[in-house]
């Protein structure tokens, strides 16, 4: 004969779950896949800005194709400091043509005459037919020299620059941070 459990020392009461476990599953497994892209984005945007604060690396967002089929119009050539020693022809680099202190030029290194207090390089775009008419003197020690390249991403940059994607990516990233902090809440056991 079965006992009441009100009478049964030790008995615990049956806990059913209002959900089947497999349903609760999907939306935990939802909730850590934007946990982890959100994360990601964060780290990469954090080290992305980190290495240009030290001047490990630059940026440049490529607008023109004379450098195709090498760097088309909408890459991010990535740039790394290289010592002005080291620079070699046939190496990409980001410079200002002589008088353009506003314009950067990507373009590869044609010819290389070392001069005592630096370097002077004539350059060509891949696409071009001919050099370039000016030659660029670079003084200093470092140069920047293109080493990669994010294709298509120039794109996104520049689309990043208008004031309403700016204010909505913002809205985007923290509507995803509120979600995921949520999402941390909700899916903590009941004490």
């Amino acid at each position: 004969m079965l006992q009441d459990p009100v009478t049964c020392p030790g008995a615990h009461a049956l806990r059913i779950p209002a959900q089947p476990q497999r349903r609760r599953r999907g939306r935990l497994n939802a909730v850590k896949t934007s946990s982890v892209l959100l994360a990601t984005v964060i780290l990469l945007i954090i080290a992305g800005v980190a290495g240009m604060a030290l001047g490990l690396w630059r940026f440049r967002v490529i607008d023109t194709g004379s450098m195709r089929p090498t760097l088309n119009p909408g890459d991010v050539a990535i740039l790394m400091s290289e010592s002005v020693n080291d620079l070699k022809p046939g190496q990409i680099v980001a410079f200002h043509p002589p008088g353009e202190k506003n314009l950067t030029v990507t373009h590869r290194v044609f010819t290389l005459h070392r001069i005592r207090d630096g370097v002077v390089i004539q350059t060509k775009g891949d696409a071009n037919n001919t050099v370039d008419r000016w030659r660029a003197r670079i003084v200093g020690r470092d140069v920047w020299r293109e080493v990669a390249k994010a294709p298509k991403l120039g794109y996104l940059v520049v689309w990043s620059q208008h004031r309403t994607v700016r204010m909505a990516l913002l809205i985007v990233i923290v509507a995803l941070g509120v979600g995921m902090w949520l999402g941390w809440i909700w899916r903590r056991e009941p004490t």
